[in-house]
């Protein structure tokens, strides 16, 4: 922990007065939001179980990854991505693996 709130306190330091676009904000807030709620989750758990911590963090991760779904949707919106965006293609693979899995468990009824 203090070792990462070291590393956050430099680069607050480095980002004062360095002009960043406003997306580049957001996705650094968005990131440090996502870490602080995944250690105060796994610090409150209040539970030596494994596997109702590992639940608690699974659910995060998924709202992690919705946020991220729809900031996607915004850029490709945006035209900030293209047919020849370099990382289009292995997005495109785990987002069709991940709905193909999601669409399982949902026919499964578990």
């Amino acid at each position: 922990m203090r070792q990462l709130r070291a590393q956050l306190e430099e680069i607050d330091k480095r980002l004062q007065g360095a002009p960043l676009p406003m997306a580049v904000l957001e996705d650094l807030k968005s990131a440090v939001d996502h870490l602080r709620t995944t250690l105060w989750a796994a610090m409150s758990a209040n539970t030596d179980d494994p596997d109702v911590l590992a639940s608690k963090l699974v659910s995060l991760r998924l709202q992690r990854a919705a946020e991220i779904c729809l900031q996607i949707r915004l850029d490709v919106d945006a035209n900030e991505v293209d047919i020849n965006s370099v990382e289009l293609p292995k997005l495109r693979e785990a987002l069709q693996l991940t709905a193909d899995r999601v669409e399982r468990l949902y026919r499964s009824g578990m």
